[in-house]
This record gives structure tokens, sequence and C-alpha cells, in this order.
């Protein structure tokens, strides 16, 4: 008896301009059976997985080709700034322009690597997330973390590729394994309004990872950058070259995106590196002194935010009904402890910033600035008002964004290195870090100049 062939997943046929994916839709296939006229026909189902929420929507990026560019309020010290953010083509031709092409990727909404990344973090979202209170180790989830690591090999060969010298470290390695529990190797993002408390929220200010106030056990920068130093530098021994580091965030959108192939609201903004990562941008230093007698939301504020989205009042009902009261040094004992003493690097705003948005994105956390900026309120209705489903679409910019964050270190050996690979410089952090410009008590120097040839700080005198 012969029987045909189940149907195969749906091409990955992508309509220009859209994130819809046909082959989410699997169908019911029925084989007869041949020979026998008594043979019964046979039906074999397959199963129906439907698209991740952010390649839901049929209309999301369908007017991408032809918007490169969006205004919005990048949250740059004390007082937010109208960008221009380029996306799509133009924010791709940007990164090049810029030498940048080590330190962000933005991900093809169809490349079936993500897709797959997309799902799992679907599955896994309560199942893993959520359980764990929306971060922590990346032992938690390694399904992601072995996709993820995927994307990065394919988008950073140099880096991570084992073919061509590279090596994908799964976390930041923060803690140790005696802190755990304080890990956050994966993120979960929620609005601050949103009805289901978290304690994560889309970030509005501009940061780099490493000088952040997240908590690092003593030593960290030893144990997650090992081999950074060959022994002819005065390594701990290395009989082959140093290394150099990366540290990427691989950052997803989950809530559906806009015509413009863009999430709705709060877009990750990632500024381009200067002069390709060999100078730092100009930044101040913002102590928590700084911050005595900044203003709070009064009563009559939070009572007109409540008016306008009555769900935006969970979080505080939630919170004043709450039993377990945190004391001041309770809140600070999970954090890191230099952070006071070191204070805040604050980008200062400068023309010749150039940023770009994408809702699925690669970069180098610890060299590239970013944080979440508010879309122009015009552009936002527009899009929300020319959709064809414009009921659909009202509803989905009024969710705000949901989005995950899986960290990664990266490490390979740059030319002149002992194995290190024809072409490929140092990292500007590791270039800190190995000229001792960057310590655990201290910040990377403003406007600071490396070599990133062989892998030091550039001493002017």
């Amino acid at each position: 008896m012969s029987v045909l062939p189940v149907a195969a997943v749906g091409a990955n046929r992508h309509r220009p301009g859209r994130l819809c994916h046909p082959g989410f839709r699997r169908s019911v296939v029925s084989a007869a059976g041949g020979g026998s006229p008594s043979a019964a026909p046979r039906t074999v189902a397959t199963v129906t997985r439907r698209a991740p929420p952010a390649l839901a929507n049929p209309e999301s990026g369908s007017r991408a080709k032809e918007i490169g560019m969006r205004r919005g309020a990048v949250p740059y010290k004390d007082e937010p700034e109208e960008c221009d953010i380029l996306v799509n083509d133009r924010a791709a031709e940007a990164i090049k322009a810029a030498g940048a092409d080590r330190f962000v990727n933005l991900i093809d909404p169809t490349n079936p690597k993500l897709v797959k990344l997309l799902t799992i973090m679907e599955d896994g979202w309560d199942r893993v997330g959520v359980r764990h209170k929306n971060a922590g180790h990346h032992s938690l989830w390694p399904e992601a973390f072995r996709a993820g690591r995927a994307l990065l090999e394919e988008a950073f060969p140099d880096q991570c590729d084992p073919a061509r010298g590279g090596e994908v470290l799964e976390g930041v390695a923060f803690v140790g394994d005696e802190h755990r529990d304080r890990a956050i190797d994966f993120m979960q993002r929620r609005p601050k309004a949103d009805f289901t408390m978290s304690k994560y929220n889309p970030l509005p200010r501009l940061h780099r990872d490493p000088d952040a106030i997240d908590y690092k056990s003593p030593g960290w920068m030893e144990t997650s950058m090992p081999g950074s130093k060959s022994s002819s530098e005065g390594g701990a021994g290395d009989e082959d070259g140093a290394y150099s580091y990366r540290y990427y965030n691989i950052w997803l959108a989950r809530t559906p995106l806009d015509a413009s192939g863009q999430v709705w609201e709060n877009p990750l903004c990632l500024l381009l590196p200067r002069d390709g990562g060999a100078q730092e941008w100009d930044f101040e230093i913002r102590k928590p002194e700084d911050n005595d007698g900044a203003e709070e939301e009064s009563i009559g504020d939070m009572v007109s935010r409540v008016a306008k989205n009555p769900i935006s009042a969970a979080p505080i009902i939630m919170k004043a009904f709450s039993f377990k009261k945190i004391s001041k040094e309770d809140q600070f004992a999970f954090t890191d402890p230099n952070y006071m003493a070191r204070g805040s690097p604050e980008l200062t705003p400068d023309g010749k910033h150039v940023w770009v948005t994408a809702p699925f994105a690669i970069f180098d956390s610890f060299d590239v600035w970013h944080g979440a900026a508010k879309w122009d309120g015009d552009m936002k209705g527009e899009l929300c008002n020319g959709a064809k489903d414009v009921m659909r679409a009202r509803q989905e910019a009024a969710k705000g964004r949901v989005s995950m964050e899986l960290r990664f270190r990266a490490r390979c050996r740059p030319e002149g290195q002992k194995g290190g690979s024809p072409g490929v410089p140092w990292s500007p952090l590791s270039a800190a870090y190995r000229g001792g410009a960057f310590t655990p008590t201290t910040v990377r120097p403003t406007g600071g100049k490396y070599d990133l040839q062989t892998g030091n700080v550039v001493v002017e005198e």
C-alpha cells in the first residue's frame, strides 16, 4: 500500500516588507491506501503551531521598505532629546558605514534561527522566565541559550564561530556559583504599568551593562575574562595568545510589531560606536548625591495617569497590600557594592551620535550605549490609523513593549596574538581592561582612546 507523504511545513517564502510566517500553518493530509478496495482512507494530522506574538500580525513590517527613519525621544541625562532613530535598511547601512559590524547585528525577522529562538522563548516564557521572577542564570534555560549561540555564530563568525577561532561563553559571569540566584543572564522586561508586576521594565536611561547597578561578585572581571593577557604580557601563564572579549546581548521583542517593522513603544535605541570603537563618547559621572531633591511622581500625576490607563494602578495596589516590607539596606543587598562609589556614567548629547533600533538585535552591551526611547506620537498615530485593522493596531499599540534579553560572552584571539585571526581587532572593552582603564571601582575615561591593534589604552601626552 502506498501512502502519500505528509505535507512539509510551508516554505519560508517571505513576502517583501512583511514579517508573517506562513510556515507556522500546517495542513491535514488524507492518503488513501492502494491495492485493496477495502483499504480505508487514512488521515494524517500534523501539529499546528502559531507564530510567535512578535510575528503574528500580518501587517507587521508592511511599510518597512519605505520607512528608514523615525523620530524619538532619546533618554539623555536629565532631559530626553528628540533624535532621528534609523530603522530597517537605513539602520543596516549606518552600521556598515560606522564600521560597527562587530558591535551590532540586526536580525532578519525571517531568519529560521531567530524563529526557532522566538518559539523556544514563547514555550518557556511562563515555565522558565516567570517562574524564576523574570530573570536568572543561563543554566535554567539551556535550550534558549543553545539557540542564541547559533545566532551569534552566524552574526559574528570571527568572534563566535569555533571554525573561525571564536568561542561563545553563555552568561556574563557577573556572579559565581554561590550566587547563582543573583544572575541576570536572561531577563524579561514588561511595561511599568503592566498588570503583571515585574521589577524589570524598559529602562529609560542610557547605559552600558558593566556600569549598571547589577550585583557583581568580587573578582568578577578576572573570572569572566580569563586569558586577557598572555604569559609574555604578564598573564597567568597562557601558552597561546591572549583573548579579546565581547559581551553580546540578544534582544528580542515579544509584543506585535507595527507597519514600520518596529515595536509600538519604547524601542531599544543603540548608539553606534565612535571611530569604530577606538574612542569613547563623552559622558559625565552621576553620583547618588546628584539625585537628591529629584522630584517624584505626585499624587495628582499618579491619579491622572491611572485615569488614562486604569490597569496601571495594579502595581500600586499590589505593592500597597504587600506584607513584605524591604528596608533601604536590603534593597541594595543584591547590587554592585562598588556602584555608589564608582558612580554612573551619563552620556552627553552630541549631534554626531547615530542611533539605530530593530525589534530583534544582537549588540555588544559593554561597548554600545543603549536605552529605551519613546516614539514620536504623530508617526505612531499615523501607523495606527493607517492600518487595515485599526482596532487591532490600537490594541497592540496600547499594550506597551514586552521583550527579552539573553546575555553571552564571546572571545577570540585577535591578529598579532599567537593563534590569532587575521584582520580581527581587539574590542574596546578588552583594550580598556588590559590597559588598566576599566576596573571594578572605576569607569572607563570619558573621551578615552584605545589602540585596537595592540589592545591597549592610548596615553596622550
